[in-house]
């Protein structure tokens, strides 16, 4: 984090802001929950760079197993994306998300959808196709790991 006190502050106010949204969102139903914190992921993958990385490898491989690869290369993740089966799938011993890992946000259920949304849009992006992400486990919701099941 920084070290500037002004931009601590404005850190702090908006650690606040962002957990009170999140906490808002138990008052609404389930889908619409999701919808919102998905939305949160997409943008995450656009304004950190992933989707444009993701772009890219989609850009130049249609190969599944290239594609795999480059992505865990290529795009900063908190585990190994591998083919099992029919699905897609990464096991975390941390969060992935890089506002949990830095306190910004409290690891929550509802802040999990967020990074739903983010692993959809990668690959939805890199496959090129619709795919459908399952939080089977997550850190915020109390399990021991994250891990998201991608449907292809």
């Amino acid at each position: 984090m920084t070290t500037n006190p002004n931009e601590n502050l404005l850190l702090r106010r908006a650690s606040y802001v962002l957990n009170s949204i999140v906490r808002g969102l138990d008052n609404v139903d389930l889908e619409t929950k999701q919808k919102i914190m998905e939305l949160c992921g997409e943008a995450c993958a656009r304004e950190d760079g992933d989707l444009q990385i993701a772009e890219k490898i989609a850009r130049e491989t249609a190969d599944e197993e290239e594609i795999l690869a480059r992505v865990n290369k290529e795009i900063s993740w908190c585990g190994t994306w591998i083919r099992k089966g029919k699905t897609i799938q990464s096991t975390c011993v941390k969060c992935g998300c890089p506002l949990v890992r830095n306190k910004i946000i409290e690891p929550t259920g509802t802040f999990c959808y967020c990074s739903r949304g983010w692993v959809k849009k990668i690959f939805e992006t890199t496959l090129r196709k619709p795919v459908t992400v399952e939080l089977e486990k997550t850190i915020g919701r109390g399990d021991e790991v994250c891990k998201f099941v991608i449907h292809t």
